[in-house]
């Protein structure tokens, strides 16, 4: 049940208006850039780690990817106006090459950072140090 300010975009043939999906990773796997064009909000941004981890290439305000150590150019490209935002989206979408880089580095960053082979012994030394803990 998309809100209904969406409805009009789906008259548009290169626009498909799905609504909630079970399963996201075929939209994402299809799609040739991941946009995250936040300009207000809060809370956890799991969709930057879910697109980095597959391999798409990102284009997100600053907003978008906050709270993660990336580097803009390397990782995603970072864009804030409406303008310089279309303008990465359209630039990425016709450097195939390009998007293959930034999707590649976007893997590498979420493999060595959030693979739960990292977070795990991560989680498991804080839970070491509370009190109460065997270890304490």
């Amino acid at each position: 049940h998309p809100h209904p300010r969406l409805s009009a975009l789906a008259d548009d043939r290169a626009v498909v208006v799905t609504g909630w999906v079970q399963d996201v990773r075929p939209y994402v796997a299809a799609a040739g850039v991941y946009v995250i064009p936040l300009r207000i909000g809060g809370g956890t941004r799991l969709k930057v780690l879910e697109a980095m981890a597959m391999g798409r290439a990102i284009v997100s305000t600053a907003l978008g990817c906050e709270g993660f150590d990336l580097v803009p150019g390397q990782e995603l490209v970072v864009a804030d106006s409406p303008a310089a935002f279309a303008g990465a989206v359209v630039s990425l979408l016709h450097d195939p090459s390009r998007r293959t880089r930034l999707g590649r580095a976007a893997r590498r960053f979420a493999g060595s950072r959030y693979d739960w082979r990292t977070i795990v012994p991560k989680m498991e030394r804080v839970y070491e140090r509370q009190p109460g803990s065997e270890s304490a």
